[in-house]
């Protein structure tokens, strides 16, 4: 990974927390809709699944960083199997649900930003395991980036 890749994982890690900074002190990220609460709860679900399977592959803690240096396998396992990026998956879903629940401009333009930077990390991420891992094109075809069947 060169030191622009570095900053540019830096740079995009540092957007994703900000902008969950910011949605955290909003007063409404925990939705107040027990329908939106039970999105958000399967979105917390999907997380510590993905947290789990990932940290047991490979044999320590996951890593917020989109740089696959030190990973020393291509998970493909437990939610991997079908979503290439679960993390991603339940921050959108638990991030939207408190938007949706929200119905404010505030909410959703939050979301928006965040959608961006995790759209923007997942594209660099995915150079980046292009480069590490050689069947990792093989196994885009098998899976979705986010949304089965959708995306």
């Amino acid at each position: 990974m060169t030191s622009n890749d570095r900053q540019l994982a830096r740079a995009l890690v540092g957007g994703q927390f900000l902008l969950l900074g910011l949605w955290a002190v909003t007063g409404h990220a925990l939705a107040a809709a027990p329908w939106a609460r039970g999105v958000q709860a399967a979105g917390v679900i999907l997380a510590c699944w993905a947290f789990a399977v990932m940290t047991i592959a490979q044999r320590r803690l996951f890593r917020i960083s989109p740089d696959p240096t030190g990973h020393s396998t291509l998970v493909r396992s437990g939610p991997y199997r079908w979503i290439r990026h679960p993390m991603y998956t339940s921050i959108l879903v638990v991030v939207g649900a408190s938007a949706a629940d929200w119905g404010a401009g505030t909410g959703w333009m939050l979301f928006a930003a965040l959608a961006a930077v995790l759209w923007s990390k997942l594209n660099f991420e995915e150079r980046l395991l292009l480069e590490a891992f050689p069947d990792y094109a093989a196994y885009r075809t098998q899976s979705w980036r986010l949304i089965p069947p959708l995306y």
